[in-house]
């Protein structure tokens, strides 16, 4: 039997407007919203332009209401942001080299080691396409994590959009194939160690050869879109 192809949940009318990535999220959303308005995609470039330009002509036909979904593993789950940046920032120019049909990825820590997070979101739209934490950890370890995250996620849909980092350490731990932390193994930290295991294992069992991981240049393009902005 052949897989399912991911599709990509456009809500322009609903509890929470956005672009959702299985139909369970999408459901929550409509089902028992007045007025709601939703359609799936195939593509996540085909679900932003069409989110974008707003809803179609009213029809009379009813819309389709097929449950389906996209699994994926354990915890790591996409959730969609919560709120929009309309139009395009100032920073997409034509003076600029950015690739807007990308994952830009960042992780946030309130020490060191301290709560750590991090969370990976499209680079045209600033929807947010997952997010993980917050759990004991360093931001060395969040943004090795995030990158890992993005490529398993695209994986499983069946895309390869470039993946924005902002930190060389992370970059150099994945084409190492190894976290090399220092943080040592506590209670509090048999969690991100479960994590950083996986993520290694999945580096090593998996070709990601495929996958164009870019330097994002703070200094000449602002903070990264994925940045909580909690500098």
């Amino acid at each position: 039997m052949s897989k399912p192809k991911p599709k990509f949940y456009v809500v322009w009318s609903g509890r929470e407007p956005g672009i959702y990535l299985t139909w369970e999220e999408c459901k929550a959303q409509v089902h028992g919203a007045e007025g709601a308005r939703y359609k799936a995609f195939p593509s996540m470039e085909e679900a932003r332009q069409a989110y974008e330009a707003g809803p179609p002509p009213i029809e009379r036909k009813k819309a389709s209401t097929d449950n389906e979904s996209i699994k994926l593993d354990s915890d790591l789950k996409p959730v969609r942001d919560r709120s929009m940046v309309n139009g395009q920032c100032s920073m997409f120019n034509a003076q600029c080299s950015i690739i807007e049909d990308a994952y830009a990825v960042d992780a946030a820590c309130s020490g060191n080691p301290g709560m750590m997070e991090y969370r990976g979101v499209d680079v045209k739209s600033r929807i947010q396409l997952f997010h993980y934490g917050p759990i004991m950890g360093t931001n060395n370890i969040g943004e090795f994590l995030a990158i890992v995250h993005a490529m398993a996620l695209q994986k499983q849909l069946g895309t390869r959009y470039p993946i924005y980092s902002d930190s060389r350490n992370a970059q150099l731990w994945v084409k190492l194939k190894k976290c090399r932390t220092k943080l040592p193994l506590t209670d509090q930290t048999t969690k991100v160690h479960e994590l950083i295991a996986r993520a290694e294992k999945w580096l090593q069992t998996n070709d990601h050869s495929e996958f164009k991981i870019l330097k994002w240049h703070t200094d000449i393009w602002g903070e990264i879109p994925a940045d909580f902005g909690r500098k």
